[in-house]
């Protein structure tokens, strides 16, 4: 059995798991190619000042802004999964609604229209991402 030390050294190391949400939301707009903050909070229909409330740390993005961006950066399940993570959210296999987000990002339904269409197929009319 790894000592308490090891698991937290492990832990600690791994960028994905230490690190913030600010700081994995800067990691993927590197990753997939966002050079200026303003080109993914356009993309995700977030304004500047919400934008700015969230990276100061002033407030925390809601599930629909977490999936805006999730959706916009057109990140992988297993980022999105660590993004809302860090946010304080999950998909739960328990939750239709969760599913469907999760079909969507698994089939790489990025257009927001599109998803919202499944959700709405599916009742949840009142829980569109917007």
């Amino acid at each position: 059995m790894e000592t308490l030390e090891e698991f937290i050294k492990k832990h600690e190391s791994s960028t994905e798991k230490a690190s913030s949400f600010v700081e994995y939301l800067y990691f993927l707009m590197d990753k997939y190619g966002f050079e200026n903050a303003s080109d993914l909070y356009n993309k995700a229909n977030i304004s500047r000042q919400l934008w700015s409330s969230i990276i100061s740390g002033k407030s925390n993005p809601s599930l629909n802004v977490c999936l805006k961006l999730a959706f916009s950066l057109q990140v992988s399940n297993h980022e999105c999964k660590y993004l809302l993570k860090k946010a304080g959210y999950t998909l739960a296999s328990s939750n239709k609604y969760a599913l469907i987000i999760r079909y969507a990002i698994e089939n790489k339904i990025y257009d927001i229209y599109k998803v919202n269409e499944l959700l709405e197929e599916n009742g949840y009319s009142d829980s569109l991402i917007v």
